[in-house]
């Protein structure tokens, strides 16, 4: 037996959520897209059933009668479909975490024992990426990211200023205190986090625009992979000291330049902005937390 070819599934879900909401920008918030893109869809469904689901009116849309059936039948299937997902997704007691890689290995996995400890019975599964958490992510609960265009500035949450500078190894550090501080940079080794960018910033500011040349050295992935070189003595590698500062305190790398930079400050984002889990508030709050005491303690 042929079964009959169903229309978009994006379609339905915007139909769906329009009827239930009553309005396209309350729909379109909730679906994470522009208004205009809830309507396209509308108008693409409408096309394919070959009938008006909605009769524009002064104040926004309402329901024709095929909409309405249309409407009682979608509600009821999405109804089901959520509760089966969210029965299958459901992990009490777990909170999911995306974050950038130097982030996550610097700054929240050494810090993260406390909050487990805290809280005996939440357990956090902490993903560690490039790419910043989008919109569309449903693995995981709470991203920490650089500016991104994807979520509307409303629900990033300022959590962290970027602060680099240049850092060491004590021990490399004492083969060229001797020098002058440019001349540290000029005749030292320079280690790189994934490009030159953070470093040509940082010596345009220090050294006010002398065109010192830093497209040399050893290149890394990462500025975690950059920081671990340094800390082995291989020479300067720029380090975020909103991340390190842990490792400078404990002496395993030295900040001997006054002059910091930054433009990528990190934000937080929550899945559950519409309806927040305890367990992601409880785990958020406690991130917070852990700035404003470390920002306390200098």
């Amino acid at each position: 037996m042929a079964v009959s070819r169903l229309p978009s599934l994006n379609a339905l879900k915007a139909f769906e959520s329009v009827a239930r909401l009553g309005a396209l920008n309350r729909a379109a918030e909730e679906l994470n897209v522009t208004e205009s893109a809830v309507s396209r869809q509308i108008r693409a469904l409408e096309d394919d059933l070959r009938v008006e689901l909605f009769r524009r009116v002064h104040r926004g849309v309402r329901l024709s009668p095929e909409g309405e059936q249309l409407a009682l039948s979608l509600g009821t299937a999405f109804e089901a479909i959520r509760r089966g997902v969210e029965q299958i997704r459901a992990r009490p007691g777990v909170v999911r975490v995306r974050t950038p890689p130097t982030f996550g290995a610097r700054w929240l996995l050494p810090r993260l024992r406390s909050f487990e400890t805290a809280n005996p019975d939440l357990t956090v599964r902490v993903s560690v990426l490039w790419e910043n958490m989008d919109p569309s992510d449903v693995e995981n609960d709470v991203g920490i990211l650089y500016r991104s265009r994807q979520w509307p500035p409303e629900e990033m949450m300022p959590f962290l200023m970027e602060r680099l500078t240049p850092v060491c190894s004590p021990a490399y550090y004492q083969t060229v205190a001797h020098l002058d501080p440019i001349e540290q940079i000029r005749r030292g080794q320079i280690l790189h986090g994934a490009g030159f960018a953070d470093w040509k910033r940082w010596v345009n500011k220090a050294f006010d625009n002398s065109g010192l040349d830093v497209e040399h050295g050893e290149i890394f992935d990462t500025m975690d992979t950059a920081l671990r070189a340094a800390e082995t003595g291989r020479g300067f590698a720029i380090g975020d000291l909103s991340l390190i500062g842990n490792d400078v305190s404990l002496g395993r790398l030295v900040a001997p330049f006054t002059v910091v930079t930054g433009v990528d400050d990190l934000y937080v984002v929550r899945r559950d902005r519409l309806r927040p889990k305890p367990e992601v508030t409880r785990f958020v709050e406690w991130l917070y937390a852990q700035v404003e005491e470390m920002n306390e303690g200098g």
